[in-house]
């Protein structure tokens, strides 16, 4: 791999009065501790995507964003940092012996694979700021760049921002604390939804059918990141009491990480509509399960409560017998909808295991006539790996969003601005593309750094996410292509090349 320079985020945390425990500790303690230390750091950093990208002493340098960039890279460093400092406060062998305090920055670096040694070498300021934030922090404190809190302002909660003074720097680095996650249940502010009404027609047509008719449907709603997937189904689920005021609603959201369950998507389904809480204990949960199965006709109730409670890390003994499992939960789904009409979203699908897709797959295939419509939202990269998904159903629908037109692009950017600089209308919808989120995220960089030509954080991960996908070889061909612009020609990217 060439050298590249990419926008990354490096999580720095060191052991805070490390000199002190060195002088009180027998070295080879130090060295059990610091083991431990160094093992969960590198189980956290890896769950969340990140690269362990070296030790140092006591201190640990993670990156996210190379060499797979991710489109929420500062929002998994951020929970990784969180998770890291909660399991080594937890750990009964570290706790208050080892006091770690991090720091997180996001920033442009260069940086090139090694493949000598499968290191990653970077250069770049962002990596000694990152240093000099965990400098900073108290025991046990996370701070973070603006950058980073800027890119990751949803679904986290920041202190009040202070000056760093920094060895070398003319000017002190502005720094957030990072307290924790946000509250759930926060809503965002909306736009109205626009350029969408045929699609948003045809899926109350398909909701209608499957409700009220008793057809049990699939909508597949297919698009790359930002072109709208999330506000449609906001719009459609804010209209689903005309068309069904009993509908239930249950969403399984999947994650590309933090998830150490094969099937944990699904439990926030069972709980729903078992009638639980998030925080219940297990075997409050298996009494749920029971009591709301009961009077259904099951025949095994036991094995039912069983599959469906260990799926979820709740159960007592573990799952072995995989067509069991799956025939499980398409019973209690079909039981669901006996009940009360009910709708099923399966959120970014794509990032779903293999063994969860297989799943979902069963589980669209139930048996009579049931009030039930589920809905997938996924990127295309599910096409890939499952080129016939929704194949061979009668009743399966997909939807795939298109970018919106300059027109209805040229709409949403008036609306956002407020009749505020209409100069910058035109100059978003080209570089925006008719991508909603690339409106939202350009116009907010406008309107805080006016004159700026640097496209944000957000929206150049989204792009380099999706070009990280590309085989080497075709990567290769748009990176030579860049340096002419954007449109070039095959003379001059076989000039480069040799």
């Amino acid at each position: 791999m060439a050298e590249e320079r990419r926008v990354v985020t490096i999580l720095f945390a060191d052991v805070a009065g490390s000199t002190a425990m060195g002088d009180a500790l027998d070295p080879e303690d130090v060295r059990i501790l610091l083991r431990r230390y160094y093992d969960l750091a590198n189980d956290t950093v890896t769950e969340y995507g990140g690269i362990l990208e070296k030790f140092i002493g006591d201190a640990v340098v993670a990156v996210f964003g190379f060499p797979q960039t991710h489109d929420d890279d500062p929002r998994r460093a951020l929970g990784a940092a969180l998770n890291l400092r909660d399991r080594v406060r937890g750990d009964p062998a570290l706790g208050e012996k080892l006091p770690i305090r991090l720091g997180i920055n996001t920033g442009e670096v260069v940086a090139a694979r090694e493949s000598a040694t499968g290191d990653f070498p970077l250069s770049g300021d962002a990596v000694n700021v990152a240093a000099r934030l965990q400098t900073a922090a108290e025991p046990w404190g996370i701070l973070c760049g603006e950058r980073t809190a800027a890119s990751a302002r949803a679904g986290f909660e920041f202190g009040v921002p202070v000056d760093v003074e920094a060895r070398g720097k003319s000017q002190p680095i502005r720094a957030l604390p990072l307290l924790g996650r946000a509250a759930s249940g926060r809503v965002a502010s909306r736009t109205a939804l626009i350029g969408r009404d045929a699609d948003l027609e045809q899926l109350e047509l398909v909701a209608r059918r499957a409700l009220q008719e008793k057809r049990p449907f699939l909508v597949s709603i297919i698009a790359p990141a930002g072109v709208g997937k999330t506000r449609l189904l906001e719009e459609f689920l804010d209209r689903l009491p005309s068309i069904e005021s009993q509908a239930t609603v249950a969403i399984a959201q999947c994650l590309p990480y933090g998830q150490r369950l094969t099937y944990w998507p699904l439990r926030a389904v069972l709980y729903r509509l078992i009638g639980v809480a998030d925080d219940a204990k297990a075997p409050a949960v298996r009494q749920a399960i029971r009591s709301w199965l009961e009077g259904s006709g099951l025949e095994a109730l036991d094995r039912e409560v069983e599959l469906l409670a260990a799926t979820v890390g709740v159960g007592e003994t573990e799952v072995i017998d995989r067509s069991a499992l799956l025939a499980a939960w398409r019973t209690f789904f079909e039981i669901a909808a006996r009940v009360a009409p009910l709708v099923l979203v399966f959120e970014d699908l794509h990032w779903s295991s293999d063994s969860l897709l297989d799943l979902f797959e069963y589980v669209m295939l139930p048996h009579g006539d049931l009030p039930l419509l589920m809905i997938a939202l996924t990127r295309p990269e599910l096409l890939d790996r499952r080129p016939a998904w929704g194949g061979g159903r009668r009743n399966y629908v997909s939807i795939a969003l298109e970018p919106l037109s300059d027109k209805h692009t040229a709409v949403l950017v008036q609306q956002l601005l407020e009749g505020r600089s209409p100069d910058l209308v035109e100059r978003v919808v080209r570089h925006a593309e008719g991508n909603p989120f690339f409106v939202g995220e350009l116009v907010r960089s406008m309107l805080e750094r006016p004159g700026a030509e640097q496209l944000p954080d957000t929206v150049q991960a989204t792009v380099l996410a999706r070009l990280d996908l590309l085989p080497a070889d075709e990567r290769r061909t748009v990176q030579l292509g860049a340096i002419f612009g954007r449109a070039f020609r095959l003379a001059g990217v076989q000039s480069l090349a040799d």
